[in-house]
């Protein structure tokens, strides 16, 4: 019987189920009030939610599941298996289990369009405003927003931030309410913005950057957010998240009531830039068509504590209400997601000129993927407070101040991906409180005024990436001098793409490395060696726990010792030349907890050896 009516069109199931009940009803032939009741509840249920099925394909499975439950339970009642009232009564509440259990992924399903509206590619490409814009209306149609706030589920969610162990961990939660929905959040924008707004802190035991990482596991383990992708490497290295739609409901409405952010009447549930001069929020958010006024109306912009882009492609600020921005600790303009897809660019990079001594209290400029912007306006160089500057992927960069050592606070510089770039500015070597240096390039003597022997001043330095460009010039000996960073920890080595007659010079610049002794990260990018050099062997590097080697020449990792690595977290990819099989790694990495390669050994034309996932925590199998 049950099999019959669920292998028609999926169009017709909830009809056919309400039929099945009405029959359901007819046959008990009971005048029990609450039975009655009982059944109309019933019906009045499966009516509210019948509007799921048409939209949702590849839930279609598992309904059909759940559905064919409710009709067992039926069953029973229509063939007499059940027909006391007590019996009756029983199954009735077991299948409001069942609808219950549809019921918590219903409000998931009405984000994705009905079936005549779009395609399924056309909606996982909408842009974000769309998106934004079409989630609370649908909602608000099904008077599901009082309902999930009522719901059990909710009420777990609730009690998990309540039971989040302090105000700092919890105003970083917050924070999470003004992204749109289904975003992916990329961790380090995340935790650069939580030490500018100084919801995290350097201590005497950790730095603000540690314990921005902290609270991130702490928000993960309490189910607050979700490790993005979910795969075999994101088991091991969680470099993003997401916030289920349900998480995102309640922080809207906690972040509202606390006026950490201001959320716009037009786009129910997406955060604004409240023009109203009455509002004390002091945080205000750039969201696509939502433009930031002219003039001198509206609220203070003097009081302003963050500017944040939250997805507006196209930036026309001006330079006088930057100057306006007296009391900011936080510019994020640039791109904050985990796909470089997303394009943001100014109409006019000058009104980078209005940032100076008067934004005295700014800690944190975030320009990361922001095209049009050819140079960094000297005037940057008065915002003597600045701890963290992200120009990464600024694509069109050319030029940066010729002495960068005025932003003597400075602890993150990234200048990584910028690829226009050829020459570093002086005084890099006297931003004494410097943590993360990244992009730092290589190029000829005169462009290159700080070299790496002068990096062994910066005492806390943690975390470097070089980039030899193509007309670098390495002194003799210069690589030798890396070791004598002792601080660091993580380092990156990429190479360009160089003319075939440079090929032979920059290899053989690159034969002598040697690296301090507790780096624990080694990202080796573009390698211009085809033999595996004297330096990359585990002798050489003996507390390793990230080995990552993508592209380059390397045809073999036989490095002629006999001790093992210590590497935990090994990535190869892209690498052509090179043929190795798992029995020989896992010999050569015995601690191995994740494993990568992909697109190695081209057998012909875009053809490799067969590639290899694995992770022991996910129990991804070897593929």
């Amino acid at each position: 019987m049950s099999t019959s009516l669920w292998s028609r069109d999926p169009d017709k199931f909830m009809p056919k189920l309400l039929d099945h009940l009405r029959k359901a009803r007819a046959v008990a032939d009971t005048e029990d009030e609450a039975l009655l009741m009982s059944f109309k509840k019933m019906e009045d249920e499966l009516e509210n939610i019948k509007g799921v099925l048409p939209r949702v394909k590849h839930w279609e499975q598992t309904l059909v599941n759940q559905f064919t439950n409710l009709e067992r339970r039926l069953d029973k009642i229509i063939l007499g298996t059940e027909t006391s009232v007590e019996a009756i009564t029983a199954t009735l509440n077991r299948m409001f289990q069942n609808v219950e259990q549809i019921k918590l992924s219903h409000p998931l399903v009405q984000l994705m369009p009905s079936p005549e509206r779009s395609s399924e590619s056309t909606w996982t490409r909408r842009s974000q405003p769309e998106l934004s814009q079409g989630m609370s209306p649908e909602w608000s149609e099904l008077s599901l927003e009082n309902w999930v706030d009522n719901t059990r589920s909710m009420e777990n969610i609730k009690r998990s931030y309540e039971h989040l162990e302090s105000v700092e961990l919890k105003m970083c939660c917050l924070s999470l309410s003004i992204f749109p929905p289904d975003s992916v959040i990329k961790k380090r924008p995340l935790i650069y913005w939580w030490i500018g707004e100084g919801f995290v802190t350097t201590t005497q035991d950790r730095t603000a950057e540690k314990a921005g990482e902290e609270i991130f596991r702490k928000l993960i383990t309490s189910g607050l957010i979700q490790v993005q992708p979910r795969n075999a490497f994101s088991s091991i290295v969680m470099n993003s998240c997401t916030v289920h739609p349900w998480v995102r409901h309640m922080l809207v409405s906690l972040a509202k009531h606390a006026k950490l952010f201001d959320f716009d009447s037009r786009w129910p549930r997406m955060p604004s830039y409240n023009k109203d001069s009455i509002s004390s929020c002091r945080r205000a958010c750039l969201v696509y068509d939502n433009p930031i006024p002219e003039g001198s109306n509206g609220r203070k912009v003097e009081d302003l504590l963050t500017v944040f882009n939250v997805n507006e492609p196209y930036l026309s600020l001006k330079r006088e209400w930057l100057k306006k921005l007296k009391k900011v600790e936080v510019i994020q303009l640039g791109r904050w997601q985990n796909s470089a897809s997303h394009h943001i660019e100014v109409e006019d990079e000058g009104f980078l000129k209005g940032l100076g001594a008067q934004n005295k209290l700014l800690k944190y400029l975030s320009l990361r993927g922001i095209s049009g912007i050819t140079k960094l306006p000297s005037s940057i160089l008065k915002l003597l407070n600045l701890e963290i500057l992200d120009l990464r992927s600024c694509h069109s960069l050319e030029t940066l101040p010729p002495d960068i050592s005025p932003l003597r606070n400075l602890t993150h510089f990234d200048i990584s991906e910028c690829y226009l770039l050829e020459a570093m500015p002086k005084g890099i070597e006297k931003l004494s409180s410097l943590q993360v240096l990244k992009g730092f390039v290589i190029g000829d003597l005169e462009g290159t005024p700080c070299r790496i022997g002068d990096l062994a001043q910066l005492r806390h330095l943690k975390r470097l990436s070089i980039h030899m460009g193509n007309q670098a010039e390495v002194q003799k000996g210069e690589f030798h001098k890396l070791e004598e960073i002792v601080s660091l920890r993580h380092l990156k080595l990429s190479w360009g793409v160089v003319s075939p007659n440079l090929k032979a010079k920059v290899a053989f610049q690159s034969l002598e490395f040697s690296f301090p002794p507790d780096l624990e990260k080694l990202d080796l990018q573009g390698i211009p060696l085809a033999h595996v050099p004297e330096w990359l062997n585990p002798v050489k590097l003996k507390n390793l726990k990230k080995l990552y080697i993508r592209g380059g020449e390397l045809d073999s990792l036989d490095h002629g010792e006999t001790d093992k690595w210590t590497v935990e977290v090994f990535r190869l990819k892209h690498l052509n030349n090179l043929e190795i099989g798992l029995p020989k790694l896992k010999d050569e990495f015995p601690r191995l907890r994740y494993l990568e390669k992909i697109n190695c050994h081209e057998i012909e034309k875009d053809r490799y050896d067969e590639d290899i996932v694995w992770s022991e925590y996910a129990g991804y199998p070897c593929i």
